[in-house]
């Protein structure tokens, strides 16, 4: 029932029809399943990152670039809500200029490989992306000291908000004059072409239903764990870059890209075994073994 509410976004009175069940008692399985769908999602998208790990995950991509030390893929997203006259203290704090509309907001943090690692609790939208980074800087001690992070220019200046003092690769700022120098534009396109991760995870975490469109009121209760689950699913996902070593593997051996489409992918990152299910589709089982 809470996966019914969230990810095809019924009503409670639908979903108690559909289940034999009284609109009340309905209600409060659904509000008992999401809070449990919300801290599994949390489990699964709130998680540790070691600079081992991102040395290993560091996509080819990157690599290339130049950007190797890059820990980090930070971006903000605001999901519309209706707007409220009753009171209008709750309407001129919820008003997001981003998006020109009553908004709540989001901040989440994925690694280069597209690893959903961090990301803040939704709050009306009219609190600066600068201000969510302030709050929740103290929980990104995980990035390791020396790394930095490609971010948009709404990011600029954050980095005294990290414990490590992260460095914030943003794209340059006209700062009055009436062009960019070619250096600056070649720059600038190395990190907005692979920042187009942050907006795939995005867009995987408007998977879930209820976060689509214009968020209707009597999904508030339920907002912070929607978007915990919205965010793991960025992780159960494939992953968004090719890791280095297999890359590696591909082009040293001349391998077509499509032969290599029998590899175990990483998961969530762990790697994943792939067994047959009684449908006849692979569904994949997890294995914490480095090796498999």
């Amino acid at each position: 029932m809470g996966f019914m509410r969230i990810h095809t976004a019924m009503t409670v009175e639908s979903i108690a029809t559909i289940w034999g069940r009284d609109g009340s008692t309905a209600g409060r399985l659904i509000t008992k399943a999401v809070k449990s769908i919300g801290d599994a999602g949390k489990d699964l998208s709130i998680l540790d990152i070691t600079e081992e790990y991102l040395k290993k995950t560091i996509p080819q991509q990157y690599i290339d670039e130049g950007l190797d030390r890059c820990c980090a893929v930070p971006d903000g997203k605001d999901f519309k809500i209706y707007t409220t006259r009753r009171n209008t203290m709750f309407t001129r704090a919820s008003y997001s200029d981003k998006v020109h509309a009553s908004a709540v907001r989001c901040i989440s943090w994925s690694t280069p490989h597209g690893l959903s690692f961090e990301h803040t609790d939704l709050f009306l939208g009219r609190v600066s992306e600068k201000k969510l980074v302030e709050l929740w800087g103290p929980r990104l001690r995980k990035c390791p000291h020396g790394w930095y992070m490609l971010s948009d220019r709404g990011f600029f200046d954050t980095a005294r908000f990290y414990p490590n003092m992260n460095h914030q690769k943003t794209p340059k700022f006209l700062s009055g004059r009436d062009q960019f120098t070619t250096d600056e534009i070649s720059a600038d396109r190395k990190i907005c072409k692979l920042r187009y991760t942050c907006e795939v995870a995005f867009s995987r975490v408007t998977k879930t239903k209820g976060l689509r469109d214009v968020i209707s009121n009597d999904f508030f209760p339920l907002l912070d764990a929607m978007n915990h689950w919205a965010h793991a699913t960025v992780n159960l996902d494939a992953p968004l870059m090719q890791l280095r070593t297999a890359g590696a593997h591909r082009r040293s051996h001349h391998i077509p890209a499509q032969e290599t489409n029998g590899q175990r992918p990483y998961v969530a990152g762990v790697l994943c075994r792939h067994r047959k299910s009684i449908n006849g589709r692979p569904s994949p089982t997890i294995s914490t073994h480095p090796t498999g």
